[in-house]
């Protein structure tokens, strides 16, 4: 067994020292109304800006008593559809993930047809400025009820006078970070976001264990890879589907099973399928028709997957389909799950092959002009950084890990950076390895989304970085 490596807790170490120096007073004090006492009610686009700049703080207790944290405020929608989307908060310890609508008054939900929209089914949270009535639940079109926020006047009106005191906007804009950075050489950035990406690493692999001593390594393991391959915009739908087929019930029937219970095999063939297609489908329709009493789902339960910016190849009939036939082959990819095995695990993932899914995005689609595999590189290093490499706690995997290359720059990593770093380019050849992507997004949530920039303490303990580093 490979050493156990004490870098990573030294680092993690450092930068939980840095987390503490910031957090220790406590919760950020607001300032007193400095604006009068004009009892004026703020339109709902006010209330979004100060939501979007994160003026109206991160907890608060919903209408059914439940504590609330808001880890990620999400991305402003000036489209049509929630107020903002691809957000995340915790409930009582829970994660949701999804998107927040912002209404003056609950009942507004009902009135504005949010209830039967299907564009509002992955709203995690009703924010209101009036108070609800008694007994009031906010529902989605699948029935699905909504955590309810309630935010007061005078907490509204709080962040509001602060945000229109003179000089906010100007100190907002002047990226305090930039400052200490713009001091720090390459040599102490490396070894700050070496030490944050440490401290991701420690708990995220806190996490994991939690969760496999709960479900079992296997399991974890099987939920872990499903994730990973749903992307960003199917991760949850993944990981409830191999919740509801587990991977000791999948055996000799794991492409019947998965695409069954993902909700895509009906009793009649698809439309516009052709003869291939059909065949491929009826022998999938005669193994699931004797599992469906046992393992089906009622259709308002289905996964709700998401298509909407979903590449063809990347369809989610064809992400089942990946995990199915990656299961089939998990007894090679159990063992391989660790730094010492990393090329072979690689060359399996990368190699999966399938006689329909090569050459097919759905069940119905024509055949594509050339094969396309399953799993791409890309997939697979995810897999590593936020699992297979988190979990080895040795030195291989952390070397291994330091050298992972980069994916797409997602648009939060790009918003942080910049706040981060502005124009320096001699930080740019960094962003080509993942671990640095992992940390600036650490910032973001140990950060950017607790306070506006103009509370914000992290700059100041930046300045003592190179001295405790």
């Amino acid at each position: 067994m490979a050493k156990r490596s004490q870098i990573v807790p030294r680092l993690a170490g450092a930068y939980r020292h840095l987390l503490t120096e910031v957090f220790k007073g406590g919760d950020l004090q607001v300032e007193e109304d400095e604006t009068g006492n004009k009892d004026e009610r703020l339109g709902e686009l006010t209330v979004q800006r100060l939501w979007a700049a994160g003026m109206l703080g991160t907890t608060g207790e919903t209408t059914q008593h439940q504590f609330v944290n808001i880890v990620e405020l999400g991305e402003w929608n000036h489209g049509a559809g929630p107020d903002f989307l691809r957000a995340e908060i915790e409930i009582d310890g829970r994660t949701l993930r999804g998107d927040v609508e912002i209404d003056s008054q609950v009942q507004d939900w009902e009135r504005h047809g949010h209830g039967a929209n299907p564009d509002f089914n992955r709203v995690v949270l009703h924010v209101v400025l009036s108070p609800p009535p008694a007994g009031w639940y906010t529902r989605t079109e699948q029935h699905a009820e909504v955590p309810v926020l309630y935010l007061s006047p005078e907490r509204v009106k709080e962040a509001h006078a602060q945000m229109k005191r003179p000089g906010f906007s100007a100190v907002r804009l002047s990226n305090p970070c930039r400052y200490p950075l713009a001091e720090m050489g390459v040599e102490d950035i490396v070894n700050l976001l070496q030490a944050v990406a440490s401290h991701r690493i420690v708990c995220k692999r806190k996490r994991f264990r939690n969760k496999a001593g709960a479900l079992g390594w296997r399991q974890a393991w099987y939920e872990a890879w499903a994730e990973t391959l749903g992307y960003r915009a199917n991760k949850e739908q993944m990981v409830m589907l191999a919740r509801r087929a587990p991977l000791n019930s999948l055996k000799q029937q794991s492409e019947a099973m998965l695409l069954g219970v993902a909700g895509f095999l009906q009793p009649v063939y698809p439309a516009g399928a052709d003869d291939g297609a059909r065949e491929y489908y009826r022998r999938l329709w005669d193994e699931w028709w004797k599992l469906q009493s046992f393992f089906g789902v009622e259709a308002s339960r289905s996964p709700a997957w998401c298509y909407t910016g979903v590449r063809p190849v990347n369809h989610p009939q064809r992400r089942v389909a990946a995990l199915a036939v990656s299961v089939q082959h998990w007894r090679t990819i159990s063992p391989l799950l660790n730094a010492e095995n990393l090329s072979a695990l690689c060359r399996t993932l990368t190699g999966l092959r399938h006689e329909f899914w090569d050459l097919h995005c759905t069940l119905s689609s024509p055949p594509m002009r050339r094969r396309v595999a399953l799993v791409g590189q890309q997939r697979v290093n995810a897999f590593l950084s936020n699992y297979v490499l988190v979990e080895d706690a040795s030195d291989l995997a952390w070397s291994a890990y330091l050298r992972l290359p980069a994916g797409a720059l997602s648009r939060r990593v790009v918003n942080t950076s910049r706040e981060l770093f502005g124009e320096r380019r001699d930080v740019v050849e960094l962003f080509k390895y993942e671990y640095v992507h992992q940390a600036v997004l650490q910032i973001a949530d140990d950060f950017c989304t607790r306070a506006s920039c103009r509370d914000c303490l992290f700059p100041e303990q930046l300045r003592d970085w190179k001295i405790k580093s």
